[in-house]
């Protein structure tokens, strides 16, 4: 008689050998939130089961995996159909659902279990007129974490920015305005740019938790007011900008000969000198990454890494932090 096969000589199933690959790889979806944790967390009621990677408010952000907060019956059968796993409600849905007396209140509940769960240094920015200085910020954080920073779709609001937060990130970035509630994001470093209006900057300061920071900027006429507002909670303020003053101070900005600038500035006494992109209109803004990567214990060199001009922009120049 032949030896019948043991379970270890039976060949790994397709889908198994994939999970495998996809979760050494680090492209495997990781899951945001289980369907009882949902239920749990926004005080409403859970029939079936879903692991959700991501957090969606509108029909266009739905992906497959996502979780979809949907607006009645019609509208969670199309975010089902479209791939999502599960959706909150407040009709019985045909599929894996929480059932919510109120879906907004729901998201914003569901916001603060995500962000009393996160171990990530929570940042918020404002003010800044293009998303050069933004988009640099997440770039020098995600180096600097190795691709663990976080920020997410502003046009699907605050609240659900905060909620599509994992557990496991080690910085999170998220743009805030007027409209939004910062003050339930308690973020422990505020970024401020020129833009900002005086009740915006006074309001994020209010905002931050005791012991954080903001980087604001010093040749702002509303610098003081913000300043104070930081402050009166216990945050620590540095001021960037060409005032002799600044924490951050500008000290000269050279054109280059092919496009970008070099830029020298002193930051708490100690001088640097980096290449920065055309794309920065304005060399303080720049400055507004650097005391952001400070503040947040974070490396200075993916900062300059960040702000360099691409390649293909500056032959042969590459950014250097002295």
């Amino acid at each position: 008689m032949s030896a019948q096969p043991v379970a270890n000589d039976m060949p790994v199933p397709n889908d198994t050998r994939r999970a495998i690959i996809e979760e050494a790889d680090g492209t495997a979806y990781r899951t945001l939130w289980r369907a009882h944790t949902v239920a749990l967390s926004v005080g409403g009621a859970a029939h079936g089961d879903f692991a959700a990677h991501s957090i969606a408010t509108s029909p266009a952000a739905v992906v497959p995996g996502a979780l979809y907060f949907a607006h009645g019956e019609l509208d969670a059968a199309a975010a089902l159909a479209r791939g999502a796993v599960g959706v909150v409600s407040t009709l019985p849905a045909r599929g894996a659902h929480v059932l919510v007396d109120d879906i907004d209140e729901a998201l914003a509940k569901l916001a603060r279990a995500a962000r009393n769960r996160a171990r990530a240094t929570i940042i918020a920015e404002a003010g800044f007129s293009c998303g050069s200085a933004p988009a640099a910020l997440y770039d020098a954080l995600d180096r600097a974490s190795r691709g663990l920073a976080y920020a997410p779709d502003v046009e699907e609001g605050l609240h659900a920015g905060m909620a599509g937060l994992a557990a496991d990130r080690s910085y999170a970035l998220f743009g805030v305005s007027a409209d939004d509630s910062i003050e339930s994001l308690r973020p422990h470093l505020f970024v401020g740019g020129r833009e900002m209006s005086r009740a915006e900057g006074i309001r994020a300061g209010a905002a931050l938790q005791r012991g954080g920071a903001a980087v604001l900027p010093a040749d702002h006429p509303d610098f003081a007011c913000w300043r104070a507002a930081a402050l009166d909670v216990g945050a620590q303020v540095y001021g960037y900008g060409r005032k002799a003053s600044s924490d951050i101070c500008l000290l000269d900005a050279v054109r280059g000969s092919d496009g970008g600038w070099l830029v020298t500035a002193e930051m708490m006494g100690q001088r640097m000198c980096y290449a920065l992109g055309d794309h920065f209109g304005d060399a303080c803004a720049s400055l507004a990454v650097l005391g952001a990567m400070r503040a947040a214990g974070a490396s200075l060199g993916c900062a300059a890494l960040a702000l360099q001009p691409a390649c293909d922009e500056v032959p042969g120049k590459r950014a250097a932090a002295m």
